[in-house]
C-alpha cells in the first residue's frame, strides 16, 4: 500500500500510480476506494484518490505528489482539508 502514490479513475478503469510503475485495472474508482484503508487513502475529486503519506505539498486547489499535480474537487475539498489537516496536527 505504501508504494501507491495516487489512483486515477477513467470510467470503468483505474490507473494505480506506484513509485516505479503504473497499473491499469478494470474497476471503477468507487469500488477501489471502498477496498482501500481510509487511514491512508482520501478521495480528493471525482477522478482521484491519493495516499496521504506521499503528499509533498498542498494549496487550495491542488495536491502535489512528486512531479504530479492532482486537482482537489469542490465537493471533496472540505472533507480532504478536515481529514488531512486534522491528521497532520494530531500526528505532531
Amino acid at each position: 500500500m505504501s508504494d501507491i502514490l495516487y489512483i486515477e479513475g477513467l470510467k470503468d478503469y483505474v490507473i494505480i500510480y506506484l513509485v516505479t510503475q503504473k497499473v491499469i485495472t478494470l474497476m471503477n474508482i468507487k469500488t477501489i476506494h471502498d477496498l482501500l484503508p481510509k487511514s491512508f487513502f482520501v478521495r480528493v475529486s471525482k477522478s482521484y484518490i491519493i495516499n496521504v503519506n506521499n503528499i509533498d505539498s498542498v494549496d487550495n486547489n491542488t495536491v502535489y505528489i512528486g512531479e504530479n499535480e492532482i486537482p482537489i474537487g469542490n465537493v471533496y475539498r472540505d472533507h480532504f482539508f478536515n481529514e488531512f489537516v486534522t491528521r497532520k496536527i494530531l500526528s505532531k
